[in-house]
């Protein structure tokens, strides 16, 4: 019931690619159990594979709901409730800061008032909500994050390495300004600092940078979310104006202001001059890079498993919640990092029908080449 106002490294016998692959199809937990016997034991921990019986309320608290990175980690959620049929008794109340942190700390209080069960939060800004989460602590309710940078008294965040995130596409643009012949090569940035994640990718980059002195950053320019995909487009013709073909690569931390720079890219003929790398994996900026090919100027992103994020999440809710599992034995560490594919580029954009973090890693592609000759 909902109210609105990613021969590889194991876990627990379960590879990564494993992991993925069973995220990527339909019947969650019932498919898994079925095609990797190891996989249950993953998901279900030593608890039996059933839902919780007990009717809980829950607060579920968006920083952004028009957000794609919210409304996908909201759908996994959802998905994996209807699926373990929790839907029925399960009460989720889902507010919408709307960007607004001073309305994110007001709905997480509103929420300890009602004495709700567990209370969620979805990639919101914490460091500026201390005292609201002081006011959890107290009261003892349960408190999970979804890529919210984990906060005391948060039993879990769950997210990605952002740090890998940020390096795959950069490293990228390096290699493929090399690729190209470049001895030399000027790029500009779009930095993003409101988020915890999107601020890593951006130290990422300046790390990159400082290691290859050959790559020139002309540029660089910090936006906030509110009217992130007309700004970047002002930003960027005004490069394209200032540096004209001159510019080789322009670096995006999230794929919306990457489709907003590719369209502005676009609109003055210099598809074929200039290239650029997003993150996060987003489905309408993989369907561009599909039907776009090469003429689209978007090349590569990381996928992340948002859809994941949300179903694990409400597993962690039904074992801690629902059940009243041991929260230091269900997550011996707060920080709970999914496995994603670290590039999607033109070689393994996944199909139109496929999930964005589906798509086999470079790594597997790189390994799957190799190792039929290894065996002999």
């Amino acid at each position: 019931m909902t109210e609105t106002d990613d021969q590889s490294p194991t876990v627990g016998g379960v590879s990564r690619r494993d992991l993925l692959k069973w995220g990527g199809r339909a019947g969650g937990v019932a498919a898994a159990a079925a095609t990797m016997p190891n996989m249950a034991e993953f998901l279900l921990g030593s608890t039996p594979a059933f839902a919780a019986d007990k009717p809980l309320n829950i607060a579920v608290i968006g920083q952004q709901m028009s957000a794609q990175s919210d409304q996908r980690a909201w759908e996994g959620m959802q998905t994996w409730m209807k699926g373990m049929g929790v839907d029925k008794t399960w009460k989720m109340n889902l507010t919408d800061a709307k960007g607004d942190p001073g309305k994110l700390v007001s709905q997480i209080q509103d929420a300890v008032t009602a004495k709700v069960d567990a209370i969620i939060v979805l990639f919101a800004t914490l460091t500026a909500a201390h005292a609201a989460l002081d006011t959890v602590k107290t009261s003892g309710i349960p408190f999970f994050s979804i890529d919210s940078g984990w906060q005391d008294p948060a039993i879990a965040d769950l997210t990605s390495n952002n740090y890998i995130l940020g390096g795959a596409p950069s490293q990228y643009m390096a290699d493929r300004l090399l690729g190209a012949g470049k001895s030399k090569a000027k790029i500009a940035s779009i930095i993003a600092n409101f988020h915890h994640g999107t601020r890593k990718r951006g130290k990422v980059l300046e790390v990159l940078l400082s290691e290859n002195s050959w790559i020139e950053q002309v540029d660089s320019r910090v936006i906030q979310y509110d009217g992130f995909y007309e700004k970047t487009q002002n930003i960027v013709n005004d490069w394209l104006t200032r540096y004209g073909d001159e510019l080789d690569c322009i670096w995006c931390p999230w794929d919306e202001p990457a489709m907003a720079a590719s369209e502005a890219i676009v609109a003055k003929g210099l598809q074929d001059k200039i290239f650029v790398v997003g993150a996060d994996g987003h489905p309408t900026a993989l369907q561009r890079m599909r039907d776009g090919g090469a003429k689209w100027p978007q090349k590569a992103t990381s996928a992340q498993a948002f859809e994941l994020w949300g179903a694990y999440c409400g597993w962690l809710v039904n074992e801690i919640v629902g059940k009243g599992g041991d929260a230091k034995k269900l997550v011996p560490v707060p920080i709970v990092e999914f496995p994603t594919p670290l590039l999607v580029s033109e070689v393994n954009v996944p199909g139109k029908d496929d999930q964005p973090w589906s798509a086999t890693d470079l790594y597997y592609l790189y390994q799957d080449r190799v190792l039929k000759g290894m065996k002999g």
